[in-house]
């Protein structure tokens, strides 16, 4: 057997390794210091017995003896110090993962704060949202009524070209009108926003006694949709349906069947991280569903007790970032800038990141940009945000 002082440190080096290496794996386990330890402690037993037997003098035997027994006692406090790292090593890890899973539950605590502010308006004092609620919970559109006009053939006729023939045919001064907007749609239609039904019925009539080809209707209003906050995710969609029915519905609104709410709701979306415990629905109701839903704040279901709001998020798109469609939908040929506003790159590839955002939607239509595109404060956010909300058929909300 090999006695020389590099076989010992050789005997030493897994403990080093291990002491290095404990954060992520047990390297070393108990029972293998232990053998080290006794192997150790034979080799330099057999380091004394040859020295005692071999022709050196007492004081150099005595010598061995004793530099033999202080290697043994420091390999005992190296293995004693080893342990002790190791217990601490594995508090640490154990503190780590603990400040993970509340790093983890405060993203969640965060997301859901900021879904409720997105879905109410809440946080932002000036924010159309916040000037549109009702009360706490509750949206209230705008009470305009609207008129669309569509040109008897879409596929000769843009919106534009619609749009200069209404203001060709009707002078809001003549018939007093009290215009609040006019917007344009798809299939070379525009929609026109009035004060009264009164109003709308003299645009309609304008456009009626005229002979410029074109033919007015209402127009359609989309279903609301409801932000439902924390639903466990290891609920099936079926199960929470259920759940908002039996727990919030049948009781209290008698009128309203397992059959005909089913009917009435469809899951929109959903929003939240994927390994999240609990996720937000996103569900598509009709106008009496939503008012027998929002007008309790909070939905149960099952053992949660969940805010509901309102959803009045409007769509981005993050090619050109204007509102009203998403990126796959877009029309427009090349990237606008999320932060400079300027066409032709996207946000990654910007060359002015340390320069101050400009709006990429404001900027399009020559507006004051001097804020980030999708702020809250952003004109172009709010007129969406009002054509949303005046949209959706709240039926009187």
């Amino acid at each position: 057997m090999d006695k020389s002082p590099s076989n010992l440190a050789s005997c030493a080096s897994p403990i080093k390794s291990s002491l290095q290496t404990d954060f992520t794996i047990e390297v070393v386990s108990t029972p293998e210091i232990q053998k080290w330890m006794a192997s150790i402690e034979q080799q330099l037993n057999e380091v004394c017995s040859i020295a005692t037997e071999g022709k050196l003098n007492s004081e150099q035997k005595l010598k061995i003896t004793n530099l033999s027994r202080k290697i043994g006692s420091s390999v005992s406090q190296m293995a004693v110090l080893y342990q002790s790292l190791k217990q601490k090593s594995r508090l640490a890890i154990n503190i780590i993962d603990d400040l993970k899973e509340r790093r983890d539950l405060a993203d969640q605590i965060s997301e859901i704060k900021n879904t409720i502010k997105d879905s109410t308006g809440m946080g932002n004092n000036n924010s159309f949202a916040d000037m549109v609620k009702k009360g706490k919970n509750f949206v209230r559109p705008n009470n305009l009524s609207s008129v669309a006009i569509y040109p008897v053939n879409p596929l000769v006729q843009s919106s534009d070209e619609t749009k200069t023939i209404v203001q060709k045919i009707i002078r809001p001064d003549e018939l007093k009108l009290h215009v609040r907007g006019l917007r344009k749609t798809q299939n070379g239609g525009v929609i026109i926003s009035t004060e009264t039904k009164e109003d709308a019925e003299k645009v309609k009539d304008a456009v009626q006694l005229s002979s410029s080809g074109l033919t007015t209707d209402e127009p359609k209003k989309r279903q609301p949709r409801l932000t439902v906050v924390g639903v466990p995710s290891s609920m099936s969609d079926a199960e929470v349906f259920k759940c908002i029915y039996e727990q919030n519905v049948a009781d209290k609104f008698s009128g309203i069947s397992m059959e005909s709410f089913l009917k009435d709701v469809k899951l929109s979306h959903k929003s939240g991280r994927k390994d999240a415990p609990a996720c937000n629905y996103i569900i598509q109701v009709s106008g009496k569903i939503r008012k027998a839903l929002i007008s309790q704040e909070r939905l149960y279901i099952n053992w949660t007790s969940c805010p509901v709001r309102d959803f009045t998020l409007v769509t981005r798109c993050y090619k050109c970032q204007q509102y009203g469609h998403a990126a796959k939908t877009c029309r427009e040929p090349f990237l606008s800038c999320g932060h400079c506003g300027e066409v032709g790159h996207a946000f990654s590839e910007c060359k002015k990141t340390t320069e101050s955002p400009k709006c990429a939607t404001c900027t399009r239509y020559s507006k004051p940009n001097k804020h980030k595109t999708g702020d809250a404060e952003c004109p172009a956010r709010k007129i969406a945000e009002y054509r949303f909300i005046n949209s959706i058929d709240y039926e009187g909300a």
